[in-house]
């Protein structure tokens, strides 16, 4: 008579496959979850440069500066409010956003020379700041690629809406 049911040896070697299997999809899993949350950060960041850009277009003037750190109190928020699509103070990280607009503003290796230059930026997954520097004889400079999973602590930087740190795309 033939009995059902695994024997011990095949119980083993099925528990070894999935171990396998969840060594390799793990990682797989969390580095896209990873990749999804800075791309969600960088679509914030690029609707906060849009607001910006189109409210200085329209008044001819920028909108009060935050300098640095965001939060829903600032008056930047108010006026922006109207050319948001969605008012994100915190990139996907749950790290807040840095805005500086104006004249004089020093940041990234970047003095800015105009009233209505700004800079947004994302300090990446831990929340600060990398101590990356702009290069303007090489603006490709602040390129990044993606290895490992520590990557994604890299700042995201947008500067007169066009990104100056960010990361290469495969």
């Amino acid at each position: 008579m033939k009995k059902n049911g695994f024997t011990v040896w095949e119980l083993i070697l099925s528990l070894v496959i999935l171990g396998l299997l969840l060594a390799v999809l793990i990682p797989l899993y969390l580095t896209a979850k990873e990749r999804a949350t800075q791309k969600s950060t960088m679509a914030a960041l690029k609707n906060w440069g849009e607001a910006i850009a189109s409210y200085t277009a329209e008044h001819s003037v920028a909108p009060s500066n935050p300098r640095g750190i965001m939060n829903y109190k600032k008056p930047v928020i108010e006026e922006l409010s109207p050319y948001l699509n969605s008012i994100a103070v915190f990139d996907w990280w749950g790290n807040p956003f840095r805005i500086w607009i104006g004249k004089g503003i020093s940041q990234y290796g970047i003095t800015t020379t105009n009233n209505k230059d700004f800079i947004i930026a994302s300090f990446g997954k831990y929340g600060m700041q990398d101590g990356w520097k702009y290069d303007p004889r090489n603006p490709d400079s602040g390129f990044f690629e993606i290895k490992k999973r520590e990557d994604f602590k890299n700042d995201l930087v947008l500067w007169n809406n066009k990104f100056i740190r960010w990361p290469k795309s495969k």
